[in-house]
């Protein structure tokens, strides 16, 4: 079994790829990054509800970089912007959706935007500005076992 941190970074990597001339990392790529990029880095939060229910939360933190020397911040804003976007598209599937699109190993109940990073590394000379996501998960193996139902209903998710 993948575990969902993995399938989730799969996914948001396939829905930022067709940004024109925007790279995309997930956490566990080695060696150099070439601007602009983004890195996603998702973990494997705590178990929701009960112990062994399968439903996890996966806090991901997406982080875009692109160097001071090439560009201006209005142009790297607007490119930012142009990633919260892709997420967000007006008259467009919601996030869970997309992330459900990309993968049919995964039944995501909830995929949200938490909070904004805004930050600039100035040893690299570089800007940088981040998301924080929140994504409530089952791995598909998981959703037959799960009975929700009155006769069941230890198994009720209140979160959805």
């Amino acid at each position: 079994m993948t575990s969902p941190q993995f399938i989730i970074e799969d996914a948001l990597e396939a829905i930022l790829t067709p940004i024109s001339g925007l790279n995309v990392y997930v956490s566990n790529r080695r060696g150099a990054r070439f601007f602009p990029y983004v890195t996603i880095r998702a973990q494997i939060g705590s178990q929701l509800i009960v112990p062994d229910s399968g439903v996890f939360e996966v806090p991901i933190e997406l982080s875009y970089s692109d160097s001071a020397v090439r560009t201006n911040q209005a142009t790297f804003e607007s490119n930012y912007f142009e990633i919260f976007a892709t997420l967000y598209e007006a008259n467009a599937d919601t996030l869970k959706q997309k992330i459900e699109d990309e993968t049919n190993l995964l039944k995501v109940y909830t995929a949200r935007i938490t909070s904004q990073t805004p930050t600039v590394r100035t040893d690299k000379r570089a800007w940088v500005r981040g998301l924080n996501l929140s994504v409530i998960a089952t791995p598909a193996e998981y959703i037959a076992a799960l009975q929700f139902n009155d006769h069941r209903n230890s198994q009720y998710i209140g979160a959805i």
